[in-house]
């Protein structure tokens, strides 16, 4: 392993937080260092890393030139290959915002598992309006790469002073440890391709398209926007927040500032495309940590991240607390941050298909945000090109444009930009789709329009004697309480309306009274349904975003897909009487179906049907009392037991040790578990009769 020389204090291991949508590994895991490769010193001249590679080459043989291979001397920088620690995201930046001279090129490859991957080009990156003294190319992501390789192509003599290349871990801190010079190369795997291939021709956005300078927002060529409609209020998709990735807000160094949305912008990242589900948090904190401390931008400049599998992450901070048709200033796309939603789909597109979960996810935060200000995806959004290779100067801009569009880049891919029209048709369509539904008939009056009659309010036959204490985070200290039940109560969470946020009912026999609000005195509904002795059980079982009630007699289960009385909609048998039921989304399709526990193995099963379990795990004690809910926001419902006042929560459906353990309520507590503030978390509150 090479030589590292730390440049900063020692690293600060954060304290365990206890915030309901941090992972347990965001509350106990250390700040890992951000490794610096040095390729240029103050005064511009090369560092002995810089060119390490060149000098192994020169001394094997001289290589060819073709018109896929450059010649060595045409290289400026090629690092020796480097075993670094493990890190997910990479970068390279210099001093001087414009001082990378134009014809010069970067390009990075990894090593993963052992094996190289192919070299890419990273494109500069000015996404910040202002863009500080720090110039740098596009993060590059990687799915735990333990190796790494340089190339900058054209003359060493004009590269700019401190060229670095800064490699990210999992949980970066703002210490660094830089390269030494002297460093012992590596044993690691020979590669066929020691020099980054360059097509026969120039890529079009350098050749023929300036560097689109940053430059104030309020500068960018704008005409009158059209097509706009009612505001709707379209149902917000799932979205893990920034606490639910592991944002350390300590590093955040930018204060949020809002302006109208107008329209958005679509990204990629350069990167590899070979990461796992539980990578993707690690890769949205790498960004982050290259946007706000490398790059010196003080937060992450994409104001949502999407995975490849369409799990949606909060980039920019005040992303989700933004008001209705605002949207915070982003560093994506300058000079067209002011205005725009910056999305980025985490993986490399130019040469292979994006996955249409990632699509899908895009025309679900489009649709929410752009439903409810009120505007249409297929219009104009009064933004007008500045000229690229794709577009030329003048060209007036739709609500859903790509940063090619803007700058000189290739980004989105070919794949993603040729499917940008799909995506404002798509993006309609869900908001039709809401609109679409019936709506209740006026009744016209002939002279002065009469106000419309508020709800009848619904008579509360409840002395509600007991107290409900819900909390938004995992602190000791309710969020909300307020009167409800009494000591013959039984308490069940849902989402009855669809809105995002659980709110209550109470069963008495078999009749339940359904809470609208998490307040006192909203009764919404009354409804009778099963028997007075069933097992009631809550979920949304056919995926269109509220909870129902399902009750068990035995081992068959009668479901109903209303908050209504009559007859079930679905009848089946699962599993055997004595076993325990549970519910969840284990699978991230919208739709809630059963585990069942036995003892401390866990049954689980991704539909609504009898048949074998698609999942058994083993997890906690024979014992314990078990919970469950999202919470980490990724989507998924996972497992928590609970032992007295202490809880052991799992983030992912398997065995092992908890993610994290934590002391809450009091022992007699009824424990309940919702997301009580729609951020897509799930929490915990307790009823005291």
């Amino acid at each position: 392993m090479p030589l590292f020389r730390a440049v900063r204090p020692t690293l600060v291991v954060t304290s365990l937080v206890l915030a309901g949508t941090v992972p347990a590994a965001a509350a106990t895991a250390p700040e890992e260092p951000i490794t610096v490769v040095p390729l240029t010193a103050t005064d511009g001249s090369l560092t002995g890393l810089a060119d390490a590679g060149l000098e192994r080459l020169q001394r094997s043989a001289r290589s060819v030139r073709t018109q896929s291979v450059p010649d060595a001397d045409d290289v400026a920088v090629l690092t020796a290959p480097i075993a670094t620690e493990e890190f997910y995201v990479a970068g390279v930046t210099w001093d001087g915002v414009e001082a990378l001279p134009h014809d010069a090129a970067v390009f990075i490859r990894v090593m993963e598992g052992g094996a190289w991957q192919d070299w890419a080009q990273l494109e500069v990156e000015a996404g910040a309006d202002d863009v500080g003294t720090t110039g740098g190319t596009e993060p590059y992501i990687a799915a735990g790469a333990e190796a790494v390789q340089v190339q900058i192509t054209g003359d060493a003599e004009r590269l700019p002073a401190n060229v670095r290349l800064s490699l990210t871990p999992e949980w970066p801190g703002e210490d660094e440890v830089v390269l030494e010079e002297d460093a012992p190369a590596a044993a690691l795997a020979p590669s066929t391709d020691p020099l980054a291939p360059v097509p026969a021709a120039a890529l079009p956005f350098q050749q023929q398209a300036p560097r689109v300078s940053a430059a104030p927002a309020a500068q960018a060529t704008t005409q009158a926007a059209t097509a706009t409609r009612a505001a709707v209020p379209v149902p917000r998709p799932a979205i893990t927040t920034r606490a639910g990735w592991g944002a350390n807000e300590s590093q955040m160094a930018w204060r949020p500032s809002y302006a109208p949305l107008r329209a958005t912008v679509i990204h990629h990242t350069a990167g590899t495309n070979s990461y796992t589900q539980a990578q993707s948090p690690s890769i949205v904190r790498g960004i982050y940590s290259y946007h706000a401390i490398t790059r010196g931008w003080g937060d992450i400049g994409y104001n949502f991240l999407i995975d490849k599998w369409g799990r949606i992450y909060e980039g920019r901070s005040g992303t989700l607390a933004s008001a209705t048709g605002q949207m915070p200033v982003g560093a994506h796309a300058a000079p067209f941050n002011t205005g725009t939603v910056g999305l980025s789909i985490m993986g490399d597109y130019t040469k292979v298909g994006v996955p249409s979960a990632a699509m899908n996810a895009m025309a679900d935060i489009l649709a929410w945000q752009f439903g409810r200000a009120g505007l249409t995806a297929a219009a104009s959004s009064g933004m007008v090109s500045p000229g690229t290779y794709a577009r030329p100067k003048g060209q007036s801009l739709g609500r859903v444009f790509a940063h090619r569009d803007v700058s000189a880049t290739a980004c989105p891919g070919d794949d993603i930009y040729s499917r940008m029209g799909w995506l404002a048709r798509a993006t309609d369509q869900r908001v039709d789709a809401v609109t679409s539904a019936p709506a209740p008939t006026p009744t016209p009056t002939p002279t002065t329009p009469a106000k419309p009659a508020a709800p009848a309010p619904i008579a509360d036959p409840i002395t509600h004697t007991g107290r409900v204490y819900l909390n938004n985070d995992w602190t000791p200290w309710s969020s909300v309480d307020f009167p409800l039940g009494d000591k013959g109560s039984q308490i069940f969470v849902g989402d009855w309306d669809g809105d995002g946020t659980d709110t209550l009912a109470i069963r008495k026999g078999n009749t339940f009274y359904v809470h609208g609000r998490n307040a006192a005195g909203s009764l919404q509904t009354v409804v009778q349904y099963g028997r007075a002795n069933d097992e009631v059980l809550v979920g949304d079982w056919d995926g269109d975003g509220t909870d129902t009630f399902a009750v068990r007699r035995g081992k068959t289960f009668h479901v109903k897909n209303t908050i209504s009385s009559g007859d079930a909609d679905h009848v089946f048998v699962y599993g055997r009487t004595g076993d325990e039921v549970l519910v969840g989304d284990w699978d991230t399709d919208g739709e809630d179906t059963f585990a069942v526990r036995r003892q401390n193995v866990f049954h689980v099963k991704n539909r609504i049907a009898g048949g074998p379990a698609d999942t058994v795990i083993t997890y906690g004690r024979a014992g314990d009392h078990v919970l469950v809910g999202d919470w980490d926001g990724d989507g998924v419902d996972t497992f928590a037991v609970r032992r007295g006042i202490a809880y052991h929560v799992k983030n992912t459906i398997s065995g092992g040790p908890a993610d994290l353990v934590l002391n809450y309520g009091r022992r007699n507590d009824v424990v309940l578990v919702g997301d009580w503030d729609g951020d897509g978390t799930d929490t915990l509150g307790v009823h005291r009769p």
